[in-house]
């Protein structure tokens, strides 16, 4: 059973039924909409569009978020001059009220996605017409609609713009199960996202500038995962640390127990080939190596070619990653007291060679605790409820279940460990180790069985 969890982005390429069905047949377990290039009332079409033809596949939706862009004339930049530009063409006013307020002489400016390197020598004025003089440190042509980035300045105001606020209450009244939200700066962003959200969704924090990376336990902690989006985040970090900070942002997931993706640019030569280069095979094993819960594909299922071979080849990385990887138990020796239980049983579950975990499930968290875990041995994972099993879709080694549930655990077990037969997760002899609440069906597992299949 592949751990590892991939998520397929849905566009132009991939929205037609047949290829959103197969694409979750090759092995897609999230599709992911991204709300930067439609309208709030084609997202809520594309969402009643999926779960239509795949009622129980996850659906996360991306938001857009402050993203700021170059809004003029084609021009080229020259290095050691200076060159004015109004707030308003670098994008700043029309993302968000006050997003200009932190700037100060010094700070670095990239414009052209990162391909341009400028420094502010002045600021004359107020938004949106105010000028800022800018020192050219790297030149070449800035064309237009083309990104800013501001990798130096505490950005302030709110994380979200007028259509990002349509597009969560749309997600509230669909049944979204993620949201991920972009250029996260520090926790009471997140808490903003969920106040208009309340516990709809699960919220994902895309990690994509210095300052969330900064704060990235405190963000952990009011989020239910958390985003490597290497996308903007290799902008405005210098390119050699990004590694390295993919790999911090996967661990501190894991010790606070949270979901972690890796996401931009894993297979990108797929959006025009069929075939992965070896470079990518290596970057998607080392995500897996790191210990995300799932790994990302955007234009490669948006807009590429064969949107469901790069859905078959990254799961088949992710197969072949996963050979002979222990991961550390890094959340269990964290938080020693919240793990007690799941950690134990999956301790059992690796000295006894057991075939298979089994998780008693109402809310998702007693199956997220144990996957945070990183047992070796697959999570079977079942709950009454089919919002609860897709959101699990997400999490690291877990196959979620529908099961009914009966006052009596015991009878729920049964149930449980029959619905995992009609999914051939278990079979005679199979030596099955279950977690569950005796004490009260709503509480976490207190609880260790150890069946074995007869």
């Amino acid at each position: 059973m592949r751990r590892t969890k991939v998520i397929a982005t849905v566009g132009p390429a991939s929205i037609d039924a047949a290829v959103v069905g197969a694409l979750v047949d090759a092995g897609a377990d999230v599709l992911r909409i991204n709300c930067s290039h439609i309208t709030t009332e084609e997202l809520s079409a594309r969402i009643q569009h999926i779960r239509q033809v795949r009622p129980l596949v996850a659906i996360m939706i991306d938001i857009q978020g402050p993203k700021l862009r170059y809004a003029g004339a084609p021009i080229t930049l020259t290095a050691g001059t200076k060159v004015e530009f109004t707030f308003a063409q670098l994008g700043m006013p029309h993302m968000r009220p006050g997003v200009n307020s932190g700037l100060a002489v010094g700070q670095r400016v990239l414009l052209h996605d990162g391909r341009l390197e400028t420094v502010i020598a002045s600021l004359d004025g107020e938004a949106p017409d105010g000028v800022i003089t800018l020192s050219v440190q790297r030149g070449g042509d800035l064309l237009n609609n083309k990104g800013v980035n501001l990798p130096d300045t505490e950005v302030s105001g709110s994380v979200l713009s007028d259509k990002d606020r349509a597009d969560l209450e749309v997600a509230k009244r669909d049944g979204v199960d993620f949201v991920a939200v972009s250029f996260v700066q520090r926790a009471s962003d997140i808490e903003e996202v969920r106040g208009i959200l309340g516990p709809t969704a699960h919220v994902i924090a895309k990690i994509e500038r210095p300052q969330a990376l900064e704060r990235i336990d405190d963000i952990c902690r009011v989020s239910d995962g958390v985003m490597a989006a290497r996308g903007d985040l290799g902008v405005e970090l210098p390119f050699q640390i990004v590694p390295a900070a993919q790999h911090k942002i996967a661990r501190t997931a894991l010790r606070n127990g949270v979901i972690s993706i890796c996401a931009t640019e894993m297979l990108e030569s797929m959006t025009a080939s069929s075939r992965a280069t070896r470079a990518e095979v290596a970057d998607v094993t080392g995500a897996v190596r790191d210990g995300f819960d799932a790994v990302m594909l955007s234009g490669e299922t948006a807009v590429g070619v064969n949107p469901v071979r790069a859905v078959e080849v990254m799961a088949a990385i992710c197969v072949a990653a996963e050979r002979d990887v222990v991961l550390p138990m890094i959340f269990a020796d964290a938080n020693p007291e919240a793990a007690a239980v799941t950690a134990a049983a999956c301790s059992l579950a690796r000295r006894i060679g057991a075939d298979s975990l089994l998780s008693m499930t109402y809310t998702g968290h007693s199956a997220l605790l144990m996957s945070s875990c990183r047992p070796g041995t697959p999570i079977l994972a079942a709950t009454p409820s089919d919002a609860v099993a897709r959101k699990l879709r997400m999490a690291w080694g877990v196959f979620p279940m529908v099961s009914q549930r009966d006052p009596d655990v015991e009878v729920s077990i049964s149930a449980g460990l029959a619905e995992a037969r009609g999914h051939s997760r278990v079979k005679r002899g199979d030596k099955v180790v279950v977690c569950a609440s005796r004490l009260s069906t709503r509480s976490d597992a207190d609880t260790i069985w150890l069946h074995v299949e007869p």
